[in-house]
Parts: C-alpha cells; sequence; structure tokens
C-alpha cells in the first residue's frame, strides 16, 4: 500500500513492455485513467520485449473508445509478434474485408518473421503448395523418430502432388546407408524408406525404381543383421527382395 515507494522502484526499470504495462494498470486502477494510456501509449513507443499484455491493454481500450483502426493496428502487431497460424486465422477472423486487405499482403511480406514449421502450416492453409513445398524441401528430413512432427505431416498431404521434390526429402532422412549404426538407427531409417517405397511404388507407380534402388540397399547391408531385420520389420516386401 506504500505509492510512493513503489512508483520509486517501479520506474527504476522501464525497459520491457510488461513493466509499463505493469505501471498502466497500477495507474487505471486507481482511477487515473489518463496517465494510464499515457504510460501505456510510451510503452507502445520506448518498451520492447514482452509487448503481448500491454498491447491488449491499449487495444481494449481504443476497442471501448470506438478507436477501430487503432484498434486493428494493435492487434496486427500482436499478430506478428511470433507469427503462428492460430495467430493467423484469429486476426483474418478478427478484420473486416477492407481491413484483411489492407493487412494481408502485410503480413505475407513478413512471413520470414515467423518460425519455419509455422510459415508452412500458413502457406498450406492458403492452399499455397509451391511455396510449402519450396519451404520444406529447403531442409532434410527430421534424424529424429518423429512421426507426429508437424513438417512430416506436411510432407504427407504433398506426396501426390510433389512426389519427386518429397521422395527427395524423404531420401534426405535416410543419411548413409554404408555405416554402422545403432540398431535405433536402423530402426528410424527403416520407417524413412518405408516412406520411400511408399511414394515410389504407390504413389508414382514405379515399382522397378524401387526395386533397383531397394536391392542395392539391402546388398549394400548384408553383413548387418540388425539393419536387416529392423527393415524387414516395416519396409514392405524386403525379406522378399532379391
Amino acid at each position: 500500500g506504500d505509492r510512493a515507494k513503489y512508483l520509486e522502484l517501479r520506474k527504476t526499470r522501464m525497459e520491457l513492455g510488461a513493466d509499463f504495462y505493469d505501471l498502466a494498470t497500477f495507474y487505471w486502477e486507481a482511477g487515473e485513467k489518463e496517465k494510464a494510456l499515457q504510460v501505456a501509449e510510451d510503452g507502445l513507443r520506448k518498451a520492447h520485449g514482452r509487448m503481448d499484455e500491454l498491447r491488449l491493454f491499449v487495444a481494449k481500450r481504443a476497442k471501448a473508445a470506438g478507436d477501430r483502426d487503432k484498434y486493428i493496428t494493435l492487434q496486427f502487431d500482436q499478430t506478428m509478434d511470433r507469427l503462428t497460424l492460430n495467430k493467423y486465422e484469429a486476426f483474418m477472423r478478427m478484420c473486416q474485408n477492407d481491413e484483411w486487405e489492407r493487412f494481408e499482403p502485410q503480413i505475407l511480406a513478413r512471413m520470414k518473421s515467423a518460425g519455419r514449421t509455422e510459415q508452412l502450416k500458413i502457406r498450406m492453409h492458403r492452399k499455397e503448395y509451391a511455396e510449402a513445398v519450396k519451404l520444406l524441401t529447403r531442409r532434410q528430413y527430421p534424424m529424429m523418430d518423429w512421426e507426429g512432427d508437424d513438417e512430416v505431416r506436411i510432407a504427407k498431404k504433398l506426396e501426390k502432388r510433389y512426389p519427386e521434390e518429397i521422395l527427395k526429402y524423404y531420401l534426405s532422412g535416410l543419411g548413409s546407408l554404408t555405416v554402422n549404426a545403432a540398431r535405433k538407427e536402423y530402426a528410424r531409417k527403416a520407417k524413412v524408406m518405408a516412406k520411400v517405397c511408399h511414394v515410389l511404388v504407390t504413389v508414382i507407380g514405379d515399382s522397378s525404381r524401387w526395386k533397383e534402388f531397394a536391392l542395392k540397399v539391402k546388398r549394400d547391408n548384408m553383413r548387418r543383421p540388425a539393419f536387416q531385420e529392423e527393415f524387414g520389420k516395416v519396409v514392405p516386401g524386403w525379406r522378399e527382395l532379391e
């Protein structure tokens, strides 16, 4: 309850948006609304980092005051701060048609500020499949056993549209197939190999291409029984290949 001491301590560090939000909230709850809004506006200009609460504080007041332009601009800033598909969709629903026409190009221009997986999800949501496959194949298939990974699921959705690109993506997850490794690694590679088989045989429809590739891999690893066992468990027709 010591107002003077609080203000003395509070004002020693005003760097983050959360600092300005804390002080603005203090003034607002004390009934000093003009002062609260002044502090909040200062924070929007000066603060860096942890801006979410401060933006929402000002946006809520702008909406109550009928200042639609300020409200939607703050919501745009909130959306672009660590952009995700969920934020993108929420902002799109929030916008009126003319507002979306104004902000959509700005979002697309700044897409690289989002994480790679979120960019992929947004591209898929927008049905921009060519952009999605380019983004996906810039890196190799994850070298961990992540069947639930968002990127792996997206790759599955793109198989029929871009079979050769996705095949190349899956092949990148095999790594070297002529070195000794732990059984766990053979098991991981076997799952990726099953995806390669699926694309070549089921999607592309080229069984001979699959057989030629698979036979070479099998023969190169005949002296690795653990390799053969793990591949035999999950790769269709592996044991019968000859």
